[in-house]
């Protein structure tokens, strides 16, 4: 009688649900109530996990509010990086479905980014490691920059072409439109588009 191999799937698949559900509590706290005032042990019990599992999945705090940053602005995907490659802009030949596809990716992901990008700056100025972090992820995003203006280019780009779409992109620029002079999400999209649209036209 041969043994049946174990299919450990199911265990992996809840594992990953328990690491969203984390995720999602901590976008909802963090959003809330700031920085300093949530803890690994706020999200834990809003989560109905324990600390430790909240500490072995996320590593620290600053981790913690970065898979928040993701979770709410990419889904299930990685990081903006990977959310961006899937997409598969390089398969599309039509230049107006490109851009309707990024500034859809990109109005969505700063909706959900948002409620958290006012924690970042307090944050990153006291935690070294959500400092580096926020480093990092600002270099991404200019790396994204730098695709979309390849995508989108009709010509040769301005040299300012990358800088100018890198700020399009940024949650402090949703913020000051959205948050602060009252704009819809439709509004900012049909100006993201029509931004974008001119910063690569040549």
């Amino acid at each position: 009688m041969t043994k049946r191999r174990y299919d450990a799937s199911g265990r992996r698949a809840a594992a990953e649900q328990r690491r969203l559900r984390v995720a999602e509590e901590a976008a909802r706290l963090f959003g809330e109530h700031g920085w300093a005032g949530t803890t690994i042990a706020d999200v834990a019990a809003a989560a109905e996990v324990s600390s430790d599992l909240v500490s072995s999945a996320f590593g620290s705090k600053a981790g913690l509010l970065m898979a928040a940053l993701r979770r709410n602005g990419f889904g299930r995907h990685v990081d903006a990086q990977a959310a961006f490659a899937a997409l598969r802009l390089g398969d599309e030949p039509d230049r107006g479905v490109r851009l309707d596809r990024i500034v859809f990716l990109v109005t969505r992901s700063l909706a959900g980014i948002a409620p958290l990008a006012r924690v970042l700056p307090l944050a990153a100025d006291v935690d070294p490691e959500l400092r580096d972090l926020v480093d990092a992820s600002e270099a991404g995003l200019v790396g994204i920059a730098a695709q979309v203006v390849e995508l989108l280019a009709t010509g040769e780009p301005h040299p300012d072409a990358v800088d100018e779409v890198y700020v399009l992109m940024r949650s402090e620029t949703y913020l000051a439109l959205v948050g602060r002079r009252g704009w819809s999400e439709e509004r900012f999209a049909a100006w993201l588009r029509r931004s974008l649209d001119d910063a690569t036209t040549a």
